[in-house]
């Protein structure tokens, strides 16, 4: 895993294998940036990065100049992995948190655009996704799953497939 563009462009993440990961790929992390880039102005954006496990999309957003990320992830080895990036990178501008994604959407604060990539195998899927969509505290969101998941929203404004992935993107 790298960084492809931006400050930290070229930043490699120490090889990490922990079951409960799966690190997007870096051909969706360029999808997924220029469908943003082509939409949005990044560097105004304050992000927030669900089930953020390596913090691959977190770094990858800073590195692009935006304002803020705050990655949330429940486990505590993803926590301390992102952490120790964090502070080797001297970034000021990133909060951790170690919190459930389906509880802290449920009470968080204000951002321009969520991302979120959940086990394929979540089981409160459909409810994390209405969820976020019931909020009238973001513009943007963009969510990566299983290509076999369907979801149908009138946010829904564009869907890029890779693989056995899909991105979806919502527009608030």
């Amino acid at each position: 895993m790298r960084i492809i563009k931006g400050h930290y462009k070229g930043f490699v993440f120490k090889p990490y294998k922990h079951s409960n990961t799966r690190p997007t790929t870096e051909l969706s992390k360029k999808i997924l940036f220029d469908t943003l880039e082509n939409n949005i102005n990044i560097s105004d954006l304050k992000v927030l990065d669900l089930f953020s496990g390596t913090g691959n999309i977190g770094l990858e957003f800073l590195s692009r100049d935006c304002l803020h990320v705050t990655s949330v992830d429940l486990d505590s080895r993803n926590i301390k992995y992102i952490s120790d990036i964090k502070s080797s990178l001297k970034i000021n501008n990133w909060d951790i948190i170690k919190r459930d994604a389906l509880d802290y959407i449920k009470n968080f604060k204000d951002f321009d655009l969520i991302f979120a990539d959940p086990p394929y195998d979540y089981p409160q899927i459909h409810e994390f996704v209405s969820e976020v969509l019931n909020t009238d505290l973001t513009h943007f969101f963009v969510f990566e799953h299983a290509k076999r998941i369907v979801l149908n929203h009138e946010q829904l404004f564009l869907k890029k497939e890779i693989g056995d992935s899909c991105l979806s993107f919502f527009k608030f």
